[in-house]
């Protein structure tokens, strides 16, 4: 039984991704008032990089992903042609490394899943 132990004792027995990226505050509730400049659709590394981009730029952003930050990408146990990493990295610590570089920027992600909950 996969099981989540959340820093305030609460444990999450068998959480969805979207459930977990909810608890730790990685993803957002969309805000229907709220019109951005670019909305990018995926949250791979080329995603990623698109908002970081953006955002960068004083765009506000948005990215939705209908799993989790990283992409397919996330799976992989080496990435060794990515630019700015010679030696290689893990897809999911580049997942991780974009997602707080977005992050940064004030890109707001949200998950597909979040957005069919809050249109019913």
């Amino acid at each position: 039984m996969p099981a989540v132990v959340l820093s305030d004792g609460r444990v999450l027995a068998r959480p969805s991704i979207p459930e977990l990226a909810d608890e730790l505050g990685i993803s957002e509730r969309p805000d229907p008032g709220v019109i951005y400049d670019v909305a990018v659709v995926g949250a791979g590394p080329a995603g990623l990089a698109a908002a970081v981009y953006a955002a960068s730029e004083g765009l506000s952003t948005t990215v939705i992903e209908g799993i989790a930050p990283g992409g397919q990408a996330g799976a992989s146990s080496k990435i060794e042609n990515y630019l700015g990493f010679p030696a290689g990295v893990s897809g999911q610590q580049l997942g991780h490394r974009a997602q707080l570089q977005a992050l940064k920027f004030g890109v707001h992600l949200q998950s597909l899943e979040k957005l069919s909950r809050s249109t019913k």
